[in-house]
């Protein structure tokens, strides 16, 4: 009767580890195939990122340029504002000396009409 007992206690843990190994297998294959999805997903997220990434060294490329011909464009228009400085300066000047000429000749002198 122990014999008999002994033996059904063996089949019954021998059914429940087969019972618990199924259980397991199943389990290992569901994560196995949420890590493959979530492979999947990594991998699509890894394209968009180099798309991203392609993306901003155009724009940091395209970015360098815009600063450097607005660097250039300054320094042309700094030079051709100096040089209008220079001739508004000048003209001012030619002016005065028009309007002190024009004083000293008087507003009836007829070399200052037009003709």
């Amino acid at each position: 009767m122990t014999a008999d007992l002994t033996i059904e206690i063996l089949r019954e843990i021998r059914d429940g580890i087969g019972a618990l190994r199924a259980d397991f297998n199943a389990r290992l294959d569901q994560t196995n195939q949420r890590l493959d999805e979530t492979n999947q997903r990594l991998d699509q997220t890894n394209q968009r990122l180099g798309r991203v990434e392609h993306g901003l060294n155009d724009l940091g490329k395209f970015m360098r340029q815009i600063a450097l011909d607005q660097a250039k464009h300054e320094r042309f228009h700094a030079h051709h504002v100096e040089r209008l400085e220079d001739d508004v300066a000048n003209l001012k000047h030619r002016v005065q000396r028009l309007e002190n000429k024009a004083d000293i000749i008087g507003p009836g002198d007829p070399t200052t009409r037009n003709a």
